[in-house]
């Protein structure tokens, strides 16, 4: 009785086993790129540093801007100015 039952176990695996096999080479559906987080832009041109309420931001360059991390329970506001 144990024979059987391990020539069955046996035999499922050889028949499941090249079944599953193909399965692992098939290609990954590519994931979505994760979204860009949103830059906080000046309220105007002349703007040096600004808040929106959660983080602070100062433009150092034209192309950086580096700003605070935003705080897990802040509600952001429109931007304003706080020095020119």
């Amino acid at each position: 009785m144990i024979g059987r039952r391990f020539s069955w176990l046996i035999a499922a695996t050889i028949a499941i086993g090249p079944a599953a096999a193909p399965a692992a080479d098939l290609p990954l559906e590519p994931k979505p790129a994760p979204a860009a987080p949103s830059i906080l832009a000046p309220p105007d041109a002349t703007c040096l540093e600004w808040t929106d309420g959660c983080r602070i931001c100062q433009k150092l360059a034209p192309d950086n801007m580096p700003c605070s991390n935003i705080g897990i329970a802040c509600v952001p506001q429109p931007p304003c100015c706080l020095r020119r």
